[in-house]
């Protein structure tokens, strides 16, 4: 008890600032009674520390190195980056429920609560600081979607800092506190199975459409990034994950197109961003990834902050007779995808191409070419 409490419950004081509420006063406001941490005595300890600015280290990025740049980000994990604690914890959260959309059942996201864990290394400048950054962006992205912590717990660590959630069906789906959370975000009865609904890698099957939908606004930066680390780049600006309500928007619509049996496959764009997760999902099959979409909806003349940056999302494949419904739906919810191209069996080579041409040119051309080929 004794780390919690000098952890959990002390007045910090951040870059000469005292803050307002204790990290266990903060996790308390959003989280069910039975996983709160009462502390009945005031707290005495003040844990003073000064936040950490993010120092940039400028490398030219090269395009032609994608091969390279790919496989340092493959082969690495990424540590927590202290000055950028809060969007790593909004990041970490946000893949956590976009996680358990491959899991068969009947769930809506209002069903789910999180149990979440902080492992931290106290020692470091920097570090105590960068814990309430994170539990505060913790809390704060949990309320503003509406959810709840089932638990929460804190241990020192010595091997570095990280935060952990895991995303499950709440104690009691049908209790009626939570009545903020309006329909379609809660259901009746909600199941959350073991397996998963859809395969992690590509079927092979060169008519079907490979699909990147984005879960948040934010604009693509590399700042905290697996990618950043593995170069040594240090800092920079960093995604800013703060659109809730378009996340909620977007988890409900993948949520039905997985229910419906719509998807091929599907895994979550996270830790390593978008590049990272095709690559894995090309197990035996390769892929020649458009990017004109994104990069023209977004503004972003840097593919590699696209393809690197960790803007939560998925990639889905589906069938090239439901590119219409998946059309629909998304636009029906104001949600945006990019066809990214057609997974074409025999090896697993990527290639990523950022020429002018759209994805619904692509589409078009498609379309064309097959109906030329009918009789």
């Amino acid at each position: 008890m004794a780390e919690k409490t000098s952890a959990l419950h002390a007045i910090y004081v951040i870059d000469g600032v005292q803050e307002e509420f204790t990290p266990a006063q903060l996790l308390d406001a959003v989280t069910e009674p039975a996983g709160r941490h009462p502390f009945a005595a005031p707290a005495e300890e003040r844990a003073v520390d000064e936040s950490l600015d993010p120092v940039f280290r400028g490398a030219e990025l090269e395009t032609a190195r994608l091969d390279e740049y790919l496989a340092a980000v493959r082969a690495d994990r990424k540590r927590l980056p202290a000055a950028f604690a809060d969007s790593y914890t909004r990041i970490r959260l946000a893949t956590a429920l976009i996680d358990v959309l491959w899991r068969t059942g009947r769930f809506r996201l209002g069903d789910l609560r999180l149990d979440t864990a902080w492992r931290w290394d106290e020692a470091p400048v920097g570090a105590r600081a960068a814990f309430y950054s994170s539990v505060r962006a913790a809390a704060e992205y949990v309320d503003a979607l509406g959810l709840k912590f089932s638990s929460y717990r804190y241990t020192r660590s010595t091997a570095g800092s990280e935060v952990l959630f895991r995303a499950r069906i709440g104690r009691d789906a049908e209790e009626e506190d939570y009545g903020f959370v309006s329909e379609p975000f809660r259901s009746q009865n909600p199941v959350l199975g073991a397996r998963r609904a859809c395969p992690a890698t590509f079927v092979s099957d060169p008519s079907s459409w490979v699909v990147y939908i984005p879960f948040d606004t934010a604009d693509y930066r590399l700042g905290g990034s697996l990618f950043a680390q593995v170069l040594g780049l240090g800092g920079g600006p960093d995604p800013q994950i703060t659109d809730a309500d378009y996340f909620m928007d977007c988890y409900e619509v993948v949520r039905e197109l997985v229910e419906d049996g719509i998807l091929l496959s599907a895994a979550t764009v996270g830790e390593g961003g978008l590049l990272r997760t095709i690559s894995q999902m090309a197990a035996d099959c390769s892929l020649t990834v458009n990017l004109s979409g994104v990069l023209g909806a977004y503004q972003e003349r840097e593919p590699l902050r696209v393809l690197f940056s960790e803007v939560p999302g998925v990639v889905v494949q589906i069938r090239d007779t439901d590119f219409d419904y998946l059309d629909a739906e998304l636009l029906l919810q104001d949600v945006a995808f990019f066809p990214l191209g057609n997974p074409v069996p025999g090896s697993s080579e990527i290639r990523v191409d950022t020429s002018a041409k759209s994805g619904i040119q692509t589409i078009l051309e498609s379309l064309i070419q097959n109906a030329e080929g009918e009789d």
